[in-house]
This record gives C-alpha cells, structure tokens and sequence, in this order.
C-alpha cells in the first residue's frame, strides 16, 4: 500500500472532515508526506470521471460526493438535519447576523427549536444584545454543508448562485 492510498483510505474512512494533523497521527507519515499525497489525490479526483471529490475546507480535507450527484442522493442518504431546520440555518447564513426576532417574523414559533437544534450541533452563535439575540454562523457551519468560503460574504454569494439569485 503506498502513502496516496493510505491517506485516501484515511480520507474515506474518517466520514468527516480531518486535519492534515490528524491523518499524519492515524497513518504515522511526515507531514510533507500527507500533504503532498493529498495534492496528488486532489489533482486524481478532479481529472477522473467519478461522483467523489476531495475538498480543502477550514483546512481540513474531506472525501465528499461531487454537487451534480448530492441532490441526486438525497433521498437516500442519511440526513443530520431535517429540511426546515435547513432551511432556518440557510437564512440565519444569508441574512447575518440576523435578529432572531427577525427570523421568527419568517419562518414562525418553530424557528426557537431550529435555532436550539443548530447552536447545539454549534452550526450557529446566538449572541444576547440590549435589542435581543443575533444569530450568526460558526466556522462550524461551512464544514458541516461542505461549503468552501472564506468570508461571511462569500457565503451569502455562494448561497445566492445555489438559489439561482
């Protein structure tokens, strides 16, 4: 087994997004070693023509299905979040930071137990000031959606094209 393939399994195997860190302590292999293995990957991935993608997010690595397969898949893949949670955290990204207030005049009462569902999975803050809550989201939360912005900004482009805005 050579190291592309060792840090590829590790990739898979791990579900989630992980530290170039954290692959070197799980396959014992020097930094460089892992770094340049999943540059190797990375450039294999995007060159095949396969449903599976690597992806840098918060600088961390992650194995992910390509967006063309995702909504192709949804039904069948295991969700964490129910779609009107979903919903609520997309606004909350949107619109922040966002008064909560402003949010429950959207999508109603329920939106108290989104908002719970979300800063305990810490997708969100909520911040308390002298005019109420403000909801924003945490770095957590472009990890989570496989989102690769690197600004609040950016994210609310993002969104927008996804949405067809």
């Amino acid at each position: 087994m050579g190291d592309v393939e060792l840090v590829e399994a590790v990739l898979f195997s791990a579900g989630k997004p992980i530290s170039v860190k954290d692959i070197c302590e799980a396959t014992s292999l020097e930094e460089k070693t892992v770094r340049s293995a999943l540059r190797k990957l990375m450039r294999s991935y995007e060159t095949r023509n396969t449903a599976i993608d690597i992806v840098n997010i918060a600088h961390k690595y992650s194995m992910q299905l390509k967006p063309d397969y995702a909504l192709e898949t949804e039904e069948v893949a295991q969700k964490e979040l129910d779609r009107e949670v979903t919903k609520t955290a997309v606004l909350i990204a949107y619109y922040q930071p966002m008064h909560k207030k402003e949010l429950i005049g959207i999508v109603g009462e329920k939106v108290r137990d989104h908002v719970d569902v979300l800063i305990k999975m810490k997708l969100i803050y909520q911040n308390r000031t002298n005019k109420g809550y403000i909801l924003e989201t945490a770095p957590k939360f472009f990890e989570f959606f496989g989102l690769e912005a690197k600004s609040k900004e950016e994210l609310k482009q993002i969104l927008s094209k996804k949405a067809g805005l």
